[in-house]
């Protein structure tokens, strides 16, 4: 028996559509878009009823860390998903697993196996290198023949120029996607915040921009020479932005994408050494943060991801220096861009959440047409997100401003044709 599904009054949010920013009637058909207009009449086995509300495609989240399988105390698949979708996101790209660690095939196989029936679809990322310690490359072949999306070193480990030079020759060689987080430990090897007039005031080290910068020059130049399209994450800093550009007018395929923190928060949300601003990227200048909104806003840089890194208050709730990387981000990353781009149409950022995260991961674009996918967020602009721990459906102790009330939440979602609302 088929099912059908109607959503009235809804907003459609698709600037490519014809019936962008108006009021419209979607029918979706056994998971599939079966008709889009206004004043449809049509009737359905379910109604949902948008008022006020956009609807747009389906977002993406393009990289985030989940523990488990290993540690699911910290942050369980099944909570990383419910997270996920209460941020908006129907798909989530992560980097699964503590022990085991995500180098094999068994362990990518069961992360799609169980993500793939969650609010929100987990899409496997596996680490490029045994154990992710940057030394060795992994089975790559085999995790991807087991549904891996990509590939990377993961945030705390940088392989060598050598050892990146071979996985970037290698993916290539098989159309893979391999996410480099460019970091030089070295140059900052006990760095906890940038380094820069709040570092120098609070008398800690600091991790300069050139450690960022020097690897990414690297990735560059291999790109080049090898002819393969490079894709970076984790960018922070102004002079990050001008390689990248200057290099897309160069003609070398690169994509980029920029953690949601970096684009509200900088090193001065530090000055109380509150540990879930203890991120890596660090929260950098406002210079920085001011030329990360530029590149996103001007194609320079592509995407936008949650970088959501769970701990427990064991892990974060210690002295400063001791204190984990990371924070509890995929519920908060709608309403924190409604903040960073509060002077800007929606039209010239939001296309990041669905548009800019496949481009980022090499996968094909999804928009609201007839025979698609349904596949929708519906939000609201103009709504608000508190952020409250009990209300966070993360299990995660690391919640940045648990008490901040933000511009921006999301109603639900709907993904195969089922609408998940978010009170559920």
């Amino acid at each position: 028996m088929s099912h059908t599904l109607l959503l009235q009054n809804a907003k459609l949010f698709s600037p490519m559509h014809g019936l962008h920013d108006k009021v419209v009637e979607i029918l979706v058909k056994n998971g599939l878009i079966e008709a889009v207009g206004e004043g449809l009449g049509m009737a359905a086995s379910e109604l949902i009823d948008c008022e006020g509300a956009y609807v747009s495609a389906g977002w993406l989240d393009a990289f985030g860390v989940c523990p488990d399988p290993g540690e699911p105390w910290k942050e369980s698949l099944q909570s990383y998903a419910d997270a996920a979708q209460q941020g908006g996101f129907v798909q989530v790209a992560a980097l699964c697993g503590s022990a085991p660690k995500p180098d094999n095939e068994s362990v990518i196989a069961q992360v799609l196996q169980v993500g793939s029936n969650l609010r929100a679809e987990i899409l496997p990322i596996g680490y490029a290198t045994i154990q992710g310690d940057a030394k060795e490359m992994s089975e790559v072949h085999e995790m991807h023949r087991a549904g891996a999306v990509a590939f990377t070193d993961g945030i705390r480990c940088s392989a060598s120029v050598g050892l990146r030079y071979k996985i970037m020759q290698y993916t290539q060689s098989l159309s893979l996607n391999y996410l480099h987080f460019p970091y030089q430990k070295a140059l900052a090897p006990d760095g906890k915040i940038h380094e820069g007039m709040v570092n120098a005031s609070l008398g800690m080290k600091g991790i300069p921009s050139i450690a960022e910068t020097v690897e990414l020059l690297a990735d560059i130049e291999i790109a080049k020479y090898l002819k393969t399209p490079l894709r970076v994450m984790g960018i922070s800093c102004s002079e990050s932005v001008s390689l990248i550009r200057a290099a897309k007018k160069e003609g070398l395929k690169i994509y980029a994408a920029v953690p949601v923190m970096n684009l509200l928060y900088t090193d001065e949300a530090l000055l109380d050494f509150d540990e879930n601003f203890k991120l890596l990227p660090p929260l950098r200048s406002e210079n920085d943060r001011k030329s990360l909104l530029l590149g996103l806003l001007d194609g320079t840089l592509d995407a936008v991801v949650s970088n959501h890194h769970p701990e427990d208050i064991e892990s974060k709730k210690v002295e400063f220096d001791y204190s984990a990387w990371g924070a509890n981000t995929l519920a908060q990353v709608f309403p924190m861009m409604c903040k960073a781009f509060e002077n800007e149409t929606a039209e010239n950022w939001l296309p990041l959440l669905y548009r800019g995260s496949r481009t980022f991961l090499g996968l094909p674009e999804h928009d609201i047409y007839v025979g698609a996918e349904a596949s929708f967020t519906i939000f609201s602009i103009d709504g608000s997100y508190s952020a409250i721990e009990d209300q966070n459906k993360s299990k995660a102790y690391n919640l940045p401003s648990p008490n901040a009330i933000l511009k921006g939440c999301v109603l639900g979602t709907i993904r195969k044709g089922c609408y998940m609302k978010n009170d559920d």
